[in-house]
């Protein structure tokens, strides 16, 4: 599980101390407050691991992933250039859904780049990844496990830890590595580094903890409302034969993801049926089809009436329900889900049922939603603990705190619920810009 990011010098985002995500965990605040550049944060990371570089141009995975963070805009305005931005990825290594971190052994990753506006130049001035219990403490207690540390005294050199017995796992040391690139991540470029030196993977504890790191990262899914393209969805027909578990940005493989999680899991379709039965009581069957030889479509049937309806023939709320169930009722949820402002376009009567599919999958994954509804958030008020509001004590520089029921109860008490909160602007919930 992701257990917290940390910041500094990124944009108006200040997240140290950082706070630690939960399962669910729901973001307010105003526009422009760090909620988009929070997310920002993770796709940088997946995309510096997923992206495949542009060879012909001569562009790495990260130099991709920084340009579509910002290139040298990622640099506090407040702050003078060249300066240095800094952050900071901690995953907790407790695997089951619900359990607590505390006290749990934690992977960190920080990562410093080295930001130029005149020279327009981002690099990567140091990079360590290492692990221990309670890392997001002052005082961490015994000293962290270094699984390597990258550009620490010089740039381009380093070290790596490594067995002197990789069978018994005898002592280790930090050995020297040479010849590390500055415009590429450590947890991409290290299987190549040790194949140019004399260390082997088996020996290298590194390589295994890189390798469930990268496996991890690169399942992570983001969705916006905004950018669901419905036309797409409706006129589209994904050709048979493709592999996609995951819905697409746009949604355009509707058709195609539902066919493949069908075939997948015996239990998925009637889980789709059930879910859209739920919006529109009608529902008898969803299905995808062949749409001539090589394509596919979706019908949709009602009762009493025994000709199908399309995409085509449906309202934009309920083709948006169509692709949220088949996110978050996906028998192969990915390891984070992102969603941004889910209750885009949804009437205000389907947000109950949206905020009980999102509580569904969060007890077999991990997810983050953004919203500014009040609608919506009135039906997480039974878990205060998993909502996180983002401020601002300057009106330049934003972080994060936690609603608990303590801070609410009076509130609470008197029969009112969170998006009654936070329509009004209650001072204790936050979340607007003034």
């Amino acid at each position: 599980m992701l257990q917290f990011i940390g910041t500094k010098n990124y944009k108006n985002l200040s997240l140290l101390p950082p706070v630690e995500l939960n399962n669910l965990n729901i973001f307010i605040g105003s526009n422009g407050s760090g909620k988009s550049n929070y997310i920002s944060c993770l796709k940088f990371l997946r995309d510096c691991l997923t992206t495949i570089p542009d060879e012909s141009r001569g562009v790495t995975s990260f130099e991709d992933a920084v340009s579509k963070l910002g290139a040298d805009r990622i640099l506090d305005n407040s702050v003078k250039s060249p300066a240095r931005v800094n952050f900071e990825y901690c995953f907790s290594q407790n695997l089951s859904p619900g359990e607590p971190c505390d006290d749990k052994f934690s992977t960190m990753l920080t990562l410093t780049l080295f930001v130029d506006r005149k020279k327009n130049k981002v690099i990567i001035s140091r990079e360590f990844l290492f692990g221990g219990q309670n890392l997001n403490e002052m005082d961490p207690g015994p000293s962290p496990f270094y699984y390597y540390k990258f550009h620490d005294i010089e740039i381009g050199k380093g070290a790596a830890s490594v067995f002197d017995n990789p069978r018994q796992n005898s002592i280790i040391h930090l050995k020297p590595l040479d010849n590390i690139p500055t415009n590429s991540l450590g947890l991409t470029t290290l299987p190549k580094l040790l194949e140019y030196s004399k260390y082997s993977p088996e020996s290298t504890p590194a390589y295994k903890r890189r390798r469930d790191l990268v496996d991890f990262i690169s399942q992570w899914q983001f969705y916006n409302a905004n950018n669901m393209d419905l036309n797409q969805i409706r006129t589209s027909e994904p050709k048979i034969g493709g592999s996609d578990i995951y819905l697409s940005t746009s949604g355009d493989n509707l058709a195609l993801v539902l066919e493949n999680l069908i075939q997948q899991d015996i239990d998925f379709e009637d889980s789709i049926n059930q879910a859209m039965k739920s919006i529109l009581p009608k529902t008898r069957r969803i299905r995808p089809i062949r749409s001539g030889r090589l394509s596919l479509t979706v019908e949709w049937y009602f009762e009493d009436i025994k000709e199908p309806f399309y995409l085509s023939d449906m309202s934009d709320g309920t083709v948006r329900m169509l692709c949220w169930a088949t996110i978050l009722h996906s028998p192969v949820l990915p390891s984070l889900l992102v969603i941004d402002e889910p209750e885009l376009g949804l009437h205000v009567s389907w947000m109950r049922i949206l905020a009980e599919w999102i509580k569904q999958a969060s007890r077999k994954t991990q997810i983050i939603v953004t919203t500014h509804s009040p609608d919506l958030l009135d039906h997480f008020t039974d878990c205060l603990e998993n909502v996180y509001c983002f401020y601002s004590e300057d009106q330049t520089h934003f972080t994060m705190k936690t609603l608990s029921k303590e801070m609410l109860s009076p509130s609470l008490e008197e029969g009112w619920e969170l998006g009654d909160l936070y329509r009004v602007g209650d001072p204790n919930v936050g979340g607007w810009p003034w």
